[in-house]
């Protein structure tokens, strides 16, 4: 979630004209730019959003902020989980899916294809993954 702090600290000063284009060429900018194409257009897209106080709160907040929930709390769910993910995502990593899959007795993982590489892809694969998961709980 540091990505998205770093972007709502950004919004909670007064707007620079310059201010995005500091954020792409920070080490966190330079990195998403790499690792995670699709999280960096997410990011730069919210120096652009109206009303940028409340923006900035919601990164900010959002960031600081836990699940609310134990390990042990999740494992204990007793209801059908699917849970998706794919490799290049920094804000949601695709350890994290695997762990709390890990964590939901019965849930099922989909790693998708990343959008920034495959935006056809991961949203055809999302869409089986997410029908088949509805089919399945519907009929079960």
């Amino acid at each position: 979630m540091r990505p998205n702090l770093e972007v709502g600290e950004f919004l909670a000063c007064e707007e620079t004209p310059d201010e995005r284009d500091v954020f792409l060429a920070s080490d966190t900018g330079r990195r998403l730019a790499n690792e995670a194409p699709d999280n960096l257009a997410s990011l730069s897209g919210f120096f652009s959003r109206r009303p940028r106080d409340v923006t900035a709160t919601l990164l900010t907040r959002i960031s600081r902020d836990g699940p609310g929930v134990t390990e042990a709390q999740v494992a204990s769910l007793e209801l059908p989980v699917l849970v998706i993910g794919h490799e290049e995502d920094v804000i949601h990593p695709m350890a994290l899916a695997r762990h709390l899959a890990g964590l939901i007795p019965g849930a099922r993982l989909a790693e998708i294809p990343p959008k920034a590489s495959d935006k056809a892809g991961y949203r055809a694969m999302f869409r089986r993954e997410l029908g088949r998961f509805i089919t399945e709980i519907l009929h079960a």
